[in-house]
């Protein structure tokens, strides 16, 4: 076991973390390590996660109990303990590996060209969703909020990187200055998140297939990519398109 010591509830426990500076491990409904982390004041940073909901990788909302672990050095720590994790299950705690984003490139003429305005090119460019995901860390707000006024990153990732869910989600942000750039790249982090129908909570897929959907209204033949979820608030199941692609005949 890497952390010894008490499993506290995450809600309930969290509140109640020391001001001191330490490692710690979230743990899923099954009581399974999903992430090892660490700060130099464990109640500020369980605050600030319980105060965005974890708006910065809603990922570790899977997250149900915790250990901690009180150390000066907490980084050090850290890389031992997934070093240590590593070790016995050849592979990090799930959250602590990035989610993979789609990495074939488009071709040249298909890319996302970013603009600060109409005929002011920023001489920056993606071709995948790593790059897109890079990009918009960099580039400034005010390309940002023009293209996003626009529509402009929502057609390019339904139209060209056949991301619907993806597409879906950033369609619904509307905000300006850095809160857009988070949003942008919190949706990014984990693009097959999904809205419950029924509470409006965020969850992660349970599997995913794929299945020939109905040609389009031009005959294109589509793959679709189905997502089932099951949310962690309401418990509602359902289903969704989270991809298209479209497929030679």
């Amino acid at each position: 076991m890497l952390f010894s010591g008490k499993l506290y509830v995450w809600e309930e426990g969290a509140k109640y973390a020391p001001e001191e500076s330490g490692v710690y491990g979230f743990y899923d409904k099954d009581k399974a390590l999903i992430y090892v982390g660490g700060g130099t004041n464990l109640r500020e940073t369980f605050t600030r996660y319980l105060e965005t909901d974890f708006s910065d990788d809603p990922r570790k909302r899977e997250t149900r109990y915790y250990r901690r672990e009180l150390v000066h050095n907490w980084e050090e720590r850290v890389k031992d303990l997934l070093n240590e994790y590593g070790q016995k299950h050849a592979e990090l705690p799930k959250l602590n590996t990035p989610p993979e984003l789609t990495s074939t490139k488009v071709a040249r003429e298909l890319g996302f060209y970013f603009y600060e305005d109409i005929g002011k090119s920023l001489s920056e460019e993606a071709f995948n969703l790593n790059d897109f995901k890079e990009k918009i860390r960099i580039v400034p707000v005010s390309s940002l909020e023009f293209h996003n006024k626009r529509g402009d990153f929502t057609r390019w990732i339904r139209s060209v990187l056949n991301e619907t869910q993806l597409a879906e989600r950033i369609e619904k942000i509307h905000s300006n200055g850095e809160d857009l750039r988070t949003e942008l790249l919190t949706a990014l982090l984990n693009p097959e998140v999904a809205e419950c129908p029924k509470c409006g909570g965020k969850t992660n897929p349970l599997k995913t297939w794929k299945m020939a959907g109905k040609p389009s209204k031009i005959g294109e033949k589509l793959q679709l990519t189905i997502a089932y979820y099951k949310c962690n608030n309401c418990q509602k199941a359902f289903r969704k398109v989270i991809r298209k692609k479209k497929i030679k005949s």
